[in-house]
């Protein structure tokens, strides 16, 4: 692949990876995609029905996910509340001109107005409230949504009267991706996700809907595509058509197809986090993933017709208490010390973020067949 096309390929890896590409603080990288715009918004609205805005400040690529996934969340907000006082925050903005200056307090009245009723209660008395829209706050400042003039947000986790100094930015018009229905006419969040759902139906190709999963999900599962999407994926023409489109680009990518799964796979990596990392909890997740490969090999478990494993909680932990007794040896410190619910927890969480595994409702617990596409045995090194 030549030069050019290979910073194409980064550019449009960076658009993917960036909320925003900062033209004070990424001016390289900046104007290298300024520089290729005309073929980045080519590319991106053939293959994604994609927009590439392009201001002053900064450069966006708009990526609308075809189906929200939890790995997709905001790193930090971690209940409804960030979340709500979030979409307030944002609504709030909506009504103020560029480097317009206002007071925590005065958000804090309009959070009241914007908040909606059926939503849980909430009291700026109490720390925790406060603490999550502080939160909520140090994001927006940390997107560049608003910047702070004066005083530190900080303050407000302990007294609700503190006061800081805001200024809006050129971002915050532009941090909400444009949808063409009225929001106003939104009551709940099914009814939000229908309407997402059509205008994706109807502003894109399921080729363009195909190409938006594997760039943004780890793993793609047939049971949660349309049945054109299947059809395209179930057609070996159709799928070496849709491998070429992203390999001639994108060079070390390429599509795997197997069972009911497929996944685009990198064999070199610049942005984003990847399977496996060097750490201990993705060691953690190989070797767990392993043991239940094995046990589906040896017919102690059965898979579902979509290849998946269906279990009790108490069941997977009783299976990683089993990693822990095999491999612990070479675990850290943390890892071996801490009660084995915890380490699970959190290993299934990384799972989770890759779609390897889920646990769901009713304390039932599901391993996907991606799980299964990361086994393996560490082979140690006489030296």
């Amino acid at each position: 692949m030549d030069k050019d096309r290979l910073v194409l390929q980064e550019c449009i890896e960076a658009l993917f990876h960036y909320h925003w590409i900062h033209r004070d603080t990424q001016a390289d990288l900046y104007f290298q995609i300024l520089a290729r715009k005309a073929d980045i918004a080519d590319t991106v609205r053939e293959y994604f029905g994609y927009r590439l805005l392009l201001r002053n400040e900064f450069i966006k690529l708009e990526k609308i996910p075809v189906s929200s996934k939890t790995f997709m969340g905001i790193g930090g907000f971690t209940n409804s509340l960030h979340y709500m006082f979030f979409c307030c925050f944002l609504a709030y903005l909506e009504d103020k001109g560029g480097d317009q200056q206002f007071t925590l307090q005065n958000a804090c009245d309009a959070i009241r107005m914007y908040y909606p009723e059926v939503a849980t209660p909430f009291a700026w008395e109490e720390r925790s409230h406060r603490r999550a829209f502080a939160d909520v706050l140090q994001h927006s400042v940390k997107l560049r949504l608003v910047y702070v003039v004066d005083r530190n947000i900080d303050g407000f986790r302990d007294d609700e009267k503190h006061d800081v100094l805001f200024q809006t930015t050129p971002y915050f018009r532009h941090f909400a991706p444009l949808y063409l229905f009225d929001l106003s006419k939104i009551q709940n969040l099914s009814q939000l996700e229908e309407y997402i759902a059509k205008e994706i139906a109807n502003g894109t190709t399921p080729k363009q809907r195909l190409l938006r999963r594997f760039f943004l999900e780890s793993a793609v599962y047939d049971d949660e595509l349309s049945e054109e999407e299947v059809k395209l994926l179930e057609d070996r023409d159709e799928l070496e058509r849709l491998n070429e489109m992203i390999s001639e680009p994108f060079e070390y990518w390429h599509l795997e197809r197997y069972h009911r799964t497929t996944m685009l796979t990198h064999s070199e990596n610049r942005y984003g986090d990847y399977h496996p990392k060097d750490e201990q909890i993705s060691n953690a997740a190989v070797q767990y993933a392993t043991l239940i490969w094995d046990k589906v090999n040896g017919q102690e478990v059965t898979l579902d017709h979509n290849g998946r494993v269906l279990c009790s909680e108490h069941e997977a932990i009783k299976w990683f208490q089993e990693i822990k007794d095999l491999h612990s040896h070479g675990w850290t410190k943390s890892y071996t010390e801490r009660p084995v619910t915890a380490t699970w927890r959190e290993v299934m969480e990384y799972m989770s973020d890759f779609q390897m595994a889920d646990v769901l409702t009713g304390k039932q617990v599901v391993f996907y067949s991606a799980a299964g596409r990361v086994t393996g045995e560490y082979v140690s090194q006489s030296i």
